[in-house]
C-alpha cells in the first residue's frame, strides 16, 4: 500500500513539472506570459484596423466642425446634437432633400438614434448613405406686389367740372347800417379770368393699391439636381384708397364794396344812397379752390400660374451648416379682377382764411360739398400675366425650406367699362415662401 502511495505521488510530481515546462516552451494558454502576449496581438489587431480607417480617410476633404465618421463617435466640442452631421461617401441630401454630391447628409433622427444598432455591428462595418431622391414638395407663401408702372384712371374733366359754379361757394360779410351812413360789404370768390386752369392728373395702379398681399400655394414637382416645374394658386387684397383728384386751380378774390347813405335832410332823403358802391378788389393768384376726389372700391382678385425654377450649386458650403442654393424662375399665368368703381367727391377751399391768414393747413382749408355715387370703371374680368424671380433658399431641415425672392412682373392691361383700353402693370413682387418634401 505504502507503495503505491509513493508511485502516485511522484507522477503527480512529474506532471506539474511537465506542464511548467510547457509553459515556459509556449504551449497551453494560462500563464502571465500568454496573458501579455495575447493582449499584445489584440492591440497589433486594433492598430491594423485604425491604419486601415485612417487609410480610407485619405484624399476625402476635410470634415466639417460638427461632422463625424462614425455613428459611435461623440458629439465634439462646441456642438449642440442636432448640429452633429455623419459624412458618409457617395451622394448626399442637397437642395430640397435632393442628391447632390459632396453634400453633407442630416441625419433623419436625433443624433444617437441609431447607436443603439451601430454597438451591435462588427468594428469594421461602414454604413451606407440611404437617400431617397423626394420628387414632390407643398409651398405656401405671402407676397407683396408693389406696382411700379401703370395707369389705373385718367379721369378727365368730368360733368361735376365743367359745371362748376363759382358765386354757388362765395363768402361775405357785412358791417356798417343806413343809420350810421355807411354799410361795407366783404365779398370772397374766385376768378378765372387769369391764368385760371383745370388740374387733371391721371391716377396710377400705385396710388390707389400701395401694397396689395397675395397669399399663394402650390406644389413643386422636382425633376433633377437643379431643376423643378410648379403650379400655384394665389388670392390679392387691398383696401382702396383715395387717389389723384382733378383741381381748379383760380385766383382768390376779396372785394369791399362800400355804400354811404344819406344821414342829413339837408342832402336829401335820409337813407338815400350817396352816389355808386366804391369797390377795392385784392386777389391771391395761382391757388386751388376746389378739389374731385376719387375713391375707389377694394381690389379682390384670384390668379393661377405654372413655371420652373432652375437651382444653382449651394454657396457658403464652408461656413453653413445646411445648404443655401440661388435660383431663378419664370412663369405666366392668368389673374381674376373684380369690378372697379369710383366714387367723385368735391372739396371746396375756405377762401376767407386764406385772405384772414387763419388757414390751419398751409396749402388750404377744405370742406365737403357733395359725394357722389359709385361708377364702375372696370368689369370683373381675366388678364393674362407673367414673371421673372431669382431667390435663395435655405434648406432647414431634410423635409423644410425657407425661401426669399423677388422679381419683375408684366400684367396685360384691362379694358375699361365704356370699351376703351386702360394701361399695362408693371410690379416688383417681393416673397417668403416655404416649402415642405412629401
Amino acid at each position: 500500500m505504502r507503495f503505491i502511495a509513493c508511485t502516485k505521488l511522484v507522477l503527480l510530481s512529474s506532471a506539474t513539472v511537465l506542464l511548467s515546462g510547457c509553459s515556459w516552451l509556449g504551449f497551453g494558454g494560462g500563464g502571465q506570459q500568454s496573458h501579455q502576449q495575447g493582449a499584445y496581438q489584440a492591440q497589433s489587431a486594433s492598430y491594423k484596423n485604425n491604419q486601415t480607417q485612417y487609410n480610407t480617410q485619405t484624399g476625402r476633404r476635410t470634415l466639417g466642425r460638427c461632422q463625424i465618421t462614425s455613428p459611435t463617435q461623440r458629439v465634439p466640442a462646441g456642438c449642440r446634437p442636432e448640429e452633429v452631421t455623419l459624412a458618409l461617401g457617395g451622394p448626399q441630401v442637397g437642395y430640397g432633400g435632393q442628391v447632390q454630391n459632396n453634400q453633407v447628409q442630416y441625419t433623419s433622427g436625433g443624433y444617437g438614434s441609431h447607436v443603439g444598432a451601430a454597438q451591435t455591428a462588427q468594428a469594421n462595418y461602414a454604413p451606407q448613405a440611404q437617400v431617397k431622391r423626394p420628387w414632390l414638395r407643398g409651398q405656401f407663401g405671402l407676397e407683396i406686389d408693389h406696382s411700379v408702372s401703370g395707369e389705373l384712371y385718367a379721369p378727365g374733366v368730368s360733368a361735376a367740372v365743367i359745371g362748376y359754379n363759382r358765386p354757388t361757394y362765395a363768402e361775405s360779410t357785412v358791417t356798417g347800417s343806413v343809420a350810421a351812413g355807411t354799410i361795407e360789404t366783404t365779398t370772397y370768390t374766385s376768378s378765372d379770368a387769369r391764368l385760371g386752369r383745370v388740374l387733371t392728373p391721371t391716377i396710377s395702379f400705385d396710388d390707389v393699391y400701395t401694397a396689395p398681399l397675395r397669399v399663394t400655394g402650390g406644389l413643386e414637382m422636382i425633376l433633377g439636381d437643379h431643376a423643378t416645374v410648379f403650379a400655384s394658386a394665389g388670392y390679392t387684397r387691398s383696401e382702396g384708397k383715395k387717389g389723384g383728384g382733378v383741381e381748379v386751380n383760380e385766383e382768390l378774390l376779396r372785394t369791399v364794396s362800400t355804400q354811404t347813405y344819406v344821414t342829413n335832410p339837408a342832402n336829401g332823403v335820409v337813407g338815400s344812397p350817396l352816389g355808386l358802391p366804391v369797390d377795392q378788389t385784392t386777389f391771391i393768384p395761382n391757388e386751388t379752390v376746389a378739389t374731385f376726389i376719387y375713391e375707389f372700391n377694394e381690389l379682390e382678385k384670384y390668379d393661377f400660374n405654372v413655371g420652373g425654377r432652375y437651382y444653382l450649386n449651394p454657396i457658403l458650403k464652408s461656413k453653413l451648416q445646411r445648404p443655401l442654393t440661388p435660383f431663378v424662375s419664370a412663369s405666366g399665368g392668368a389673374a381674376h379682377y373684380n369690378a372697379t368703381t369710383v366714387t367723385e367727391s368735391q372739396s371746396q377751399r375756405y377762401i376767407q382764411r386764406a385772405f384772414d391768414d387763419t388757414q390751419v393747413n398751409p396749402t388750404g382749408d377744405f370742406y365737403d360739398v357733395s359725394f357722389g355715387t359709385p361708377t364702375q370703371i372696370y368689369d370683373a374680368q381675366w388678364v393674362p400675366y407673367g414673371a421673372v424671380k431669382a431667390g435663395l433658399e435655405w434648406q432647414m431641415t431634410p423635409k423644410t425650406a425657407l425661401a426669399f425672392e423677388a422679381g419683375v412682373k408684366y400684367e396685360s392691361a384691362r379694358d375699361f367699362s365704356d370699351g376703351t383700353k386702360g394701361d399695362d402693370i408693371i410690379s416688383v413682387p417681393i416673397t417668403i415662401r416655404g416649402s415642405y418634401n412629401f
